[in-house]
């Protein structure tokens, strides 16, 4: 992976693998020094759609017991045979072997019940993006599970602590996601990547609930099936998915505000060194104007995730992408890509762009690039 990679990026790299491994949350809540995770033996997932088989299939090869439930007997058929085409697929690519394979189908329960959940030590929910789903399954476990289990939330972009009202004829009744257990301090966010099996990179997200022990478990679980955690803290879509949404937007608008072909966009973008662009395939033509326009923007997000306190650093952020999206590694990620090519010039650019469309959202300036610009205006004078 580090092959013919600067050595300035490589060490940024290692120092981001560094960071991620010192969380802490806010307030003195605790932190990676101070905090242990409940022991680990058992894990469910629920849900055994394309994420939930994949977080499954990791717990599992890892070595834990590894339970996989879904809601009636047709959607346990229809699982199986999934997974039996995700095992031939993986088998051709010879990232599994007979080994492995046998291993997953002797080893993955996979059940409707629920009560055989009693002894895990962690769930992580892999169900549709609903909260009031969400909860009622909360609800239901909370009632099976042991007193020490963690409750993790595989959620790409509900939030935390998002405040649902229920009226009644009596009172109101304000609810979290959280709040339907009798502990509360017990739910993370744990944000695995699609395809989970594959991808190594986790986003640990706490709530205004969430214990230090709870986050422990989150990176015990990450670590044990050798993904990195980033604990980010709770706000809508939470980092990567605020700087991917930035990153698909600006893909769109250069097709419906500039003309440009989607298979000209994606080539642009394979060419700068991506697996994948966000659209198809096509030449080089405006390389510059292109990437620049699809990528300052990110890296003004992540600046507002880093000021908002969302996340910790900057190079957190660049190990997410790399590891989590296929970012080319050469540039060292999103945040350093604009170290490298000046900060002036992406807040001198984004600026404009601001100026030209004051009510996009997306041009909403951080400070970072307010100040470094405020900073490059003063030496020219």
């Amino acid at each position: 992976m580090m092959k013919n990679v600067p050595e300035e990026i490589k060490n940024y790299l290692m120092e981001a693998h560094q960071l991620a491994k010192q969380w802490h949350l806010p307030n003195n809540r605790g932190n990676y020094s101070n905090s242990e995770s409940i022991p680990i033996k058992c894990v469910s997932v629920i849900g055994g759609g394309t994420m939930g088989r994949g977080i499954a299939i990791s717990f599992c090869l890892a070595g834990f017991e590894t339970i996989l439930v879904e809601l009636n007997e047709q959607a346990v058929s229809n699982c199986k045979r999934e997974l039996e085409i995700t095992y031939a697929r993986e088998k051709t690519f010879k990232r599994l072997n007979d080994s492995k394979t046998e291993k997953l189908r002797n080893n993955l329960q996979i059940t409707t019940d629920f009560h055989k959940l009693e002894n895990c030590d962690l769930i992580v929910e892999a169900v549709f993006e609903d909260m009031k789903l969400k909860k009622e399954l909360f609800t239901k476990l909370d009632k099976i599970c042991k007193p020490s289990c963690i409750f993790g939330t595989n959620t790409s972009s509900l939030d935390l602590d998002e405040v649902i009202v229920e009226s009644s004829t009596l009172h109101d009744r304000y609810i979290q996601m959280s709040s339907v257990l009798r502990n509360p301090t017990k739910v993370v966010g744990i944000h695995f990547f699609n395809p989970a099996n594959l991808i190594r990179m986790v986003e640990v997200i706490y709530g205004s609930y969430t214990s230090s022990q709870a986050v422990a478990t989150a990176f015990e679980a990450c670590n044990a099936i050798k993904k990195l955690p980033v604990l980010v803290g709770n706000c809508p879509a939470f980092v990567f998915n605020r700087l991917l949404g930035v990153y698909l937007n600006q893909s769109q608008k250069l097709m419906y505000e500039y003309g440009y072909l989607p298979h000209k966009i994606d080539r642009i973008v394979t060419n700068f060194g991506f697996l994948m662009g966000p659209l198809t395939v096509a030449d080089m033509n405006g390389l510059d104007d292109v990437i620049n326009f699809l990528l300052y923007p990110m890296v003004n997000e992540g600046f507002l995730c880093i000021e908002e306190g969302i996340i910790d650093h900057e190079n957190l952020i660049d190990i997410m992408f790399i590891l989590g999206f296929g970012w080319p590694i050469t540039t060292g990620g999103p945040m350093k890509l604009g170290r490298l090519q000046g900060i002036e010039k992406v807040a001198n650019t984004l600026i404009l762009w601001s100026s030209l469309e004051p009510n996009d959202r997306t041009y909403k300036i951080a400070e970072t690039l307010k100040q470094a610009n405020q900073k490059n205006l003063s030496s020219k004078l």
